[in-house]
């Protein structure tokens, strides 16, 4: 039945889908789209994310606040403890989910706008997005989980 949905839903959003592809710059997500299965990371195909994120309405702000994580793991190679992230979006973040370490909980899939859902859904659980631009500003994304 999942199938059946998701079938239904492709004719409504099937432009987003094939911009998602085009805007991760991952080849996998354009042909592995209506396979589902072949991945086991559920990147683009869960239903709801969990995730934290840091917004600045400048892109200087964002930039340094991302420097922080870059200098203590990103550059490492490591993945940002969600503690640590919490603390920058502490600092850095405009949104009133700064107050709470940039937690934003579960969302499910259509409830963000555009850019801000494609990152949020394609980026790994653990990892943390590159800065990117929305229509409320400029963002990075931590992202904790996703299920079905």
């Amino acid at each position: 039945m999942g199938k059946d949905g998701k079938a239904k839903d492709a004719k409504g959003k099937g432009k987003q889908a094939a911009s998602s592809s085009d805007d991760a710059g991952g080849g996998k997500g354009g042909k592995g789209k209506g396979k589902g299965g072949k991945g086991g990371d559920d990147l683009g195909t869960c239903t709801y994310v969990k995730a934290r994120h840091v917004l600045c309405e400048k892109q200087g702000k964002i930039n340094e606040a991302y420097k922080k994580l870059q200098e203590g793991w990103l550059d490492n190679g490591d993945k940002v403890p969600p503690a640590e992230f919490a603390k920058v979006a502490s600092e850095f973040s405009e949104c009133p989910s700064g107050k709470k370490g940039g937690d934003l909980g579960w969302f499910p899939r259509g409830k963000m706008a555009g850019p801000f859902q494609e990152v949020a859904f394609n980026t790994p659980v653990g990892a943390t997005s590159a800065p990117f631009k929305s229509t409320h500003g400029y963002h990075f994304i931590l992202c904790e989980g996703r299920k079905n």
